[in-house]
């Protein structure tokens, strides 16, 4: 027998006991990341002395189509990894904001389009074991061109690419946050392995 679950009926609470900080050290306190080192108190008795966490701002990642159903994207550098790579429109939260705000303003900041319909699909933890950074999913349709992209001084953003339903088994997303924002809106926009 199979037991299959509906993700979005079954909810699971546990009553259990959660770890405990005894203290926190800033290692790094900077506008993008904020990292620590935490004493931490486990509920089976052990002791961590140095478990590292990071803080990033809240982010929002845009799945946005335009009239014709075609996918809006752009290549963005990313100096990490010194590449580009096939992006999403996307930008952190300030505050103040909401994430359909951000998700508009990154929508024409980034790549010059608008549109009247955002809806906020699902709020994701990028990687919760040591990081706290959410990831706010929207989902932007019939967008339109409203005027050429007016991108902030630190992003270095490529051209625009529109990917149609029927191209989209060669679209290469490789980054998590985008991946997940496709898998939960449109699954047929990621690469087929």
């Amino acid at each position: 027998m199979t037991l299959r679950l509906n993700p979005r009926r079954f909810s699971f609470r546990m009553e259990q006991p959660v770890w405990r900080r005894l203290s926190r050290k800033t290692l790094l306190n900077s506008k993008y990341l904020k990292v620590y080192s935490d004493k931490v108190n486990l509920p089976s008795g052990y002791t961590i002395d140095d478990y590292t966490v990071a803080t990033l701002p809240s982010g929002v990642v845009v799945v946005a189509t335009d009239i014709d159903n075609n996918l809006i994207t752009q290549y963005e550098y990313k100096y990490a990894i010194d590449r580009y790579i096939l992006n999403l429109p996307s930008g952190s939260v300030e505050d103040g904001e909401t994430p359909l705000d951000v998700a508009a303003r990154e929508l024409l900041e980034e790549t010059g389009y608008v549109s009247d319909e955002f809806e906020l699909i699902k709020t994701i933890y990028e990687y919760p074991s040591k990081l706290d950074h959410v990831i706010h999913v929207v989902r932007a349709k019939d967008a339109r061109k409203l005027h050429s992209p007016s991108r902030e001084q630190s992003e270095t953003i490529g051209p625009i690419k529109l990917i149609s339903p029927t191209e989209a088994a060669g679209c290469d997303f490789n980054t998590s946050y985008n991946i997940a924002a496709l898998a939960l809106t449109l699954p047929e926009y990621i690469k087929s392995a």
